[in-house]
């Protein structure tokens, strides 16, 4: 009978652990906020410079993407790896994509406040 309660005690404690933590191997989404971003950005910046001509701009998004991962010293194993993992976990996901639009909301402000 003790057996069983410690079974039980057991699996209650494994029920209830979190899984709050991100990894170490994976990118923090402090960072990876800001990756996205800059993505996102190289992404929209490509497409304006060669709106003519769609093959150039599948070419240079990938150029400005390399330039992002150098910017933030990352792999595009990294990037991806990361953004998987983001993917796979919806709730993480969530909390990087609110990140990244506030993010992008207070640039935009600023960028107002720059053009008055």
């Amino acid at each position: 009978m003790k057996l069983f309660y410690l079974f039980l005690l057991l699996c209650f404690f494994t029920a209830c652990t979190s899984n709050k933590e991100i990894p170490k191997d994976i990118i923090a989404i402090n960072r990876m906020k800001l990756v996205v971003w800059d993505m996102i950005r190289a992404g929209e910046l490509a497409k304006n410079q060669y709106i003519k001509d769609s093959g150039m701009v599948k070419v240079k998004t990938l150029e400005n993407f390399q330039q992002v991962f150098g910017v933030y010293g990352i792999s595009k194993d990294d990037f991806y790896k990361s953004y998987t993992y983001y993917e796979k976990h919806p709730d993480k996901n969530k909390i990087l994509m609110d990140s990244v639009m506030a993010f992008a909301g207070r640039q935009r402000s600023l960028l107002y406040k720059k053009i008055q």
